[in-house]
């Protein structure tokens, strides 16, 4: 079974038939390391030597109430969690094929530098998971004070918002992760006497904490309590680095949980031998490697790619979703990748935390602006597919598709009429 639809810009559906063949041999793509290759040497080509004082960092805050200090050795464990986090993404980076990559800190004397804010409230219940919005002004007027502007900074804010009493943890810390884009982004994450990157390897005396977030207390082994919390934080820096959700696809389970899925919950399970752990979808390392914090260039990082796909074609065969077509941008597009997202049951729309099943299918970019996405691992019912342009400044670019299947058939219809509204000749 075949079908297909194909516009330029116009309206009227084309032949079902396979799209003609390209020049380029996409044979040469067809591997992972080779889809590295072929991406890494377009960077090379498009980046020029970094201009001194345009590298920029990830800031990280510690954020603390009125009357309390932060927790104890909060600079030494954090300065190890970063370490660590740094680490992940550059084993993960380095298996992809992108070699030694990772996340760019900003540091003082050799270790991590924290920027340390006492709120304006004491610990009053003032401060709470809703709290975001005023931790975040209240970071902002101090790094302004030593001419920072929050606005223009990817943020890690980790709150001394918990309570330890003997085996008790209560934690009460916003948690979650907002990316504006590759030039700004905050993530909230909240710290605890408990943490540590010790603690994420097995523990011999078995020491079982009781932890109340958002519901009761739960038990929580040690490991457990710092796979979730430190798991949550490079998950959270994830949002921060706007990368949205996703799922492993079958074929990428085999490696563990995808980060930006349920990572959070499995993040160095293997060093216990609990599981396979979490680990860098594809897709996701790609929009990292153009992000500023790894690249560490921010050339043209303001300029707009001003991204316009000029043919597409979408066509079903071998069980496979078939997205090809054609682009222009001012920035080189690197990259475009498909986030194939279910309309989960009872659920409307496709909106932040619906997500967490959308698989990640990406494809290069030819020399002649072509790409080409297959997508797989089908199911019935309404789809998303968000099309994503990643570009060589870090800056991505959305359209949107959307198609139902019935019976292992898609059906196109809605199909046709987005790509008549996205496509410019």
């Amino acid at each position: 079974m075949c079908c297909a639809i194909s516009l330029c810009g116009g309206t009227t559906p084309a032949s079902a038939t396979t799209p003609q063949a390209s020049p380029f041999d996409w044979s040469t793509v067809d591997s992972q390391p080779e889809q590295a290759a072929h991406i890494l040497r377009q960077l090379r080509r498009w980046r020029q030597p970094d201009r001194a004082g345009s590298k920029k960092h990830l800031r990280v805050v510690y954020f603390h109430p009125q009357d309390r200090k932060p927790l104890k050795n909060h600079v030494d464990r954090w300065h190890q969690i970063m370490a660590d986090i740094r680490q992940f993404y550059r084993d993960e980076m380095r298996k992809l094929g992108y070699g030694n990559i990772t996340l760019v800190l900003e540091q003082e004397q050799g270790k991590l530098k924290l920027h340390e804010v006492q709120g304006s409230a004491k610990d009053d219940g003032s401060y709470s998971y809703r709290s975001g919005n005023r931790i975040y002004n209240e970071v902002a007027k101090v790094l302004a004070q030593k001419g920072i502007d929050a606005q223009r900074e990817t943020l890690l804010i980790v709150c001394g918002l918990s309570r330890s009493e003997d085996n008790k943890v209560t934690i009460y810390s916003p948690y979650y992760g907002m990316g504006a884009d590759h030039t700004r982004g905050i993530c909230f994450v909240a710290d605890s006497d408990w943490l540590t990157i010790a603690g994420l390897k097995p523990d011999p005396q078995g020491l079982v904490l009781q932890v109340k977030e958002h519901r009761g207390y739960e038990p929580f082994s040690l490991a457990r309590f710092n796979t979730t919390y430190i798991g949550g934080t490079i998950h959270e820096l994830g949002h921060g680095l706007s990368l949205p959700h996703n799922h492993a696809t079958r074929r990428e389970a085999k490696r563990g949980t995808a980060l930006m899925g349920a990572g959070n919950y499995t993040y160095r399970q293997e060093w216990r031998r609990e599981g396979t752990g979490s680990f860098l979808t594809p897709a996701h390392a790609i929009r990292l490697l153009v992000h500023p914090l790894f690249s560490g260039t921010a050339q043209q990082a303001n300029h707009s790619p001003a991204l316009q796909l000029t043919s597409l074609q979408v066509s079903f065969h071998e069980n496979q979703i078939h997205v090809r077509g054609t682009l222009q941008a001012e920035i080189p597009a690197v990259a475009m990748i498909a986030y194939n997202d279910r309309e989960n049951p009872g659920q409307k729309g496709y909106q932040v935390n619906n997500d967490y099943d959308a698989t990640t299918w990406s494809s290069v970019v030819t020399p002649q602006q072509e790409f080409w996405i297959r997508v797989g691992d089908l199911q019935d019912g309404n789809h998303q597919l968000r099309l994503v342009g990643v570009h060589a400044n870090g800056s991505v670019v959305t359209h949107r598709l959307h198609y139902t299947m019935t019976d292992g058939i898609p059906d196109f219809d809605r199909t046709n009429q987005d790509i008549a509204n996205i496509t410019t000749p």
